[in-house]
């Protein structure tokens, strides 16, 4: 049975234990299924380590940020996964790593009381909003990588609604409703679509006229969307459009001021409410622990998931810079490569339990969708390219698969229903 949640992981070590640090795609999907492959063998402990209690599906915060959906439609709760899994859960945070010791350290930087034992070390901390040092950028923007990042959004929404309604004059009002999103990978439309999709309704609950709403999605490179076919982009694009997102590229952000973005080329766009998607980077303190690291910051890893220096310690996720044994480049952060690093992480883990070798990781791509508006979207599967409504099911179906993964079949019904209820 699963024990209780601490912010202490300093508990006797039983036998063999498998630490594992951060809850994220990686680490709740490697603690799952080592939770299912070695339930019952007694002299294995499981624990993860990570100080929030619930994963968060990121890819989904737009419809938390501008709604229909509640946050619990992005949050996975450890203890209902891990309910009847041998997994201890320790909230807090690792620290440090001693790997001549096998032990690493949890708690507050700098701070840490607790040691903990390991058998095998899997460090899946994930990454971190990036954002890059234009002036005023960080001052003036929501980033959007947390529940509370789309809560913020949702908030910094509602009060120029507020404030326009007590604008006369339309330039004021317009100024006063001017949404704009830097950023225009997956993340970024994503995020401009459900706002040009979804504001118009919520304004008019103010008694706004949605005809005074400007959405504007700004991207320093010459297209949106890069990591999809052409073909592809330019239907998000199209879509983007008769959304009334007005569209800025090729050029970067210069500098942010409160109501406006200033672009290298010279243009200013008024801005009210600023999103910046700018991208992502490893875990800061992942630098710090000892282990080779590339000139990213992200943990350089052998071809089966370990450091090639430690051979007890895993890396898997966003964490990890896998290189790709096919192209010799390093895969990038997404979700479906560490969900499958975490998988293979967990064979190898039980492979070892028993006396075997682990075997190298294979990685693959088998698709990706991006939604354009909460009801429509585009992306790829198997070499075929799908958009509108085939795309937008299943990059929803994408998620209710791996909460059945990791949660099974009460989970994934229950996110099919939250599913099936918005798009009503």
């Amino acid at each position: 049975m699963q024990q209780a949640p601490s912010s202490t992981c300093a508990t006797p070590g039983v036998g063999r234990r498998i630490v594992i640090a951060g809850g994220g795609y990686a680490g709740t999907t490697l603690a799952v299924n080592l939770g299912r492959k070695l339930k019952g063998v007694p002299d294995v402990e499981i624990m993860l380590i990570e100080p929030n209690p619930c994963q968060q599906a990121l890819s989904e915060l737009d419809l938390v940020a501008v709604g229909p959906a509640r946050s619990e439609f992005c949050e996975l709760w450890h203890p209902t996964v891990f309910k009847d899994l041998p997994v201890t859960v320790c909230y807090n945070r690792l620290d440090a790593v001693h790997s001549d010791e096998h032990v690493v350290t949890v708690g507050p930087r700098g701070e840490a009381t607790d040691t903990v034992p390991y058998w095998r070390l899997a460090i899946a901390t994930g990454a971190i909003a990036f954002v890059p040092p234009v002036p005023g950028l960080k001052e003036h923007a929501v980033t959007m990588w947390s529940v509370a990042d789309a809560q913020e959004l949702q908030r910094r929404g509602e009060v120029q609604f507020r404030a326009a309604v007590k604008l006369k004059e339309p330039a004021e009002r317009t100024r006063a409703l001017s949404f704009t999103v830097i950023g225009g990978g997956a993340t970024g439309v994503e995020i401009v679509g459900t706002l040009a999709q979804l504001l118009p309704k919520r304004m008019r609950a103010f008694g706004l006229d949605p005809a005074d709403l400007r959405v504007r999605l700004i991207e320093g490179r010459p297209d949106i969307l890069f990591d999809l076919p052409k073909s592809l982009r330019e239907r998000a694009k199209k879509r983007l459009a008769r959304l009334g997102v007005e569209l800025f590229t090729g050029s970067m952000v210069s500098r942010v001021e409160e109501n406006g973005v200033h672009l290298e080329d010279g243009s200013v766009i008024d801005s009210a409410v600023l999103v910046f998607c700018g991208g992502a980077k490893a875990d800061p303190d992942a630098v710090s622990w000892g282990l080779e690291a590339d000139p990213g910051g992200r943990l350089v890893t052998s071809e089966t998931c370990k450091s090639p220096a430690h051979d007890d310690i895993y890396i898997v996720g966003d964490v990890a810079a896998f290189r790709d044994p096919a192209t010799n480049k390093t895969i990038p952060m997404l979700a479906q490569f560490a969900i499958r690093e975490a998988e293979h992480t967990a064979e190898n883990i039980v492979r070892e339990v028993h006396g075997q070798a682990p075997t190298p990781f294979q990685p693959n791509m088998h698709g990706e969708f991006v939604s354009v508006g909460p009801s429509w979207g585009v992306g790829w599967m198997f070499g075929m390219n799908l958009s509108g409504l085939p795309a937008i099911i299943m990059k929803r179906l994408t998620y209710v698969l791996y909460w059945w993964q990791v949660g099974g079949v009460s989970l994934a019904s229950k996110r099919l229903r939250e599913m099936l209820s918005m798009h009503r």
